[in-house]
């Protein structure tokens, strides 16, 4: 079992079903205590509904209020906006994912991701240029475009900071051998 990340950052060749309707998409506040321009929209959910309960929440904060213990792998039935990644939610064993809208002046302070069973495949669906969105992974700015795919280390220190509206499909895949090997397999730069 793969015990290090790869790089902190690889972009991928994988192509994607169709063409994201973004009007279909069913926007929920993200992190629904903090009163940042977020949201999000199901990709996948405990049971295929898309009212973002609890899988556009902190798990942290809503295992801790109710008494629960979900985590990241515990989210894995298709919701109806699922459409588009088909082809890649069948090839990669993935768990909680979805759709992450950050409106003008929509960020994330500086956080490290900590369930260390899944890593982080982006999708960048619309305004995902340096121009209009600022990730910054450790000390150094990513250099994202739209419509392309990236592994990036999110368990490194890391914000964003969005200063028009950006849209990223946000997956997080099952650690295991197989979807390492795949991660490699996909790699623009073999």
């Amino acid at each position: 079992m793969l015990t290090e990340e790869p790089e902190d950052i690889i972009e991928l060749d994988i192509k994607i079903d169709s063409s994201i309707n973004l009007d279909s998409l069913n926007w929920i506040q993200y992190n629904p205590r903090k009163d940042i321009k977020r949201w999000g929209c199901s990709i996948t959910s405990l049971n295929g509904n898309d009212n973002g309960i609890p899988d556009l929440d902190s798990l942290l904060e809503f295992n801790r209020l109710n008494n629960t213990n979900f985590g990241e792998r515990d989210f894995k039935t298709l919701t109806k906006h699922a459409g588009p990644f088909t082809t890649f939610l069948s090839n990669f064993q993935c768990g909680r994912s979805h759709y992450l809208k950050l409106g003008s002046g929509g960020f994330f302070p500086w956080h490290r991701d900590n369930d260390f069973s899944c890593f982080r495949i982006i999708y960048t669906v619309n305004g995902c240029n340096p121009n209009n969105l600022v990730w910054i992974e450790g000390d150094k700015p990513l250099h994202l475009e739209d419509h392309r795919w990236y592994y990036i280390n999110t368990k490194k220190k890391h914000c964003l900071f969005a200063f028009g509206t950006a849209i990223l499909a946000v997956f997080n895949v099952v650690k295991s051998n197989d979807n390492v090997s795949k991660l490699f397999k996909s790699a623009r730069i073999k």
